[in-house]
């Protein structure tokens, strides 16, 4: 992802973002071709790839709802639900 916006843009993404955090982006979707050879000699190819890239024009991070902590064990004093057979 590349940020057009300038220097705060990116200090803003370098220090705030973290791996895993939600965010949502405006910007442009730009494509780029190149080509790469594998091999030598006469078993030498030359292969086409494409490349994308997100020129951000906007960043924004998206709060996540902490998720209530559900207890892993019953309680101590809970009693074992009566079978009726």
């Amino acid at each position: 992802m590349a940020l057009q916006d300038g220097v705060a843009s990116r200090e803003y993404a370098a220090t705030k973002l973290r791996k895993g955090d939600h965010i949502y982006v405006e910007g442009t979707l730009v494509s780029s071709t190149f080509e790469k050879e594998f091999g030598k000699g006469k078993s030498k190819i030359t292969v086409p790839f494409k490349a994308w890239q997100v020129k951000a024009d906007s960043i924004r991070k998206l709060n996540r709802a902490k998720k209530e902590q559900v207890p892993d064990e019953a309680p101590v004093d809970a009693q074992p639900e009566e079978v009726p057979f």
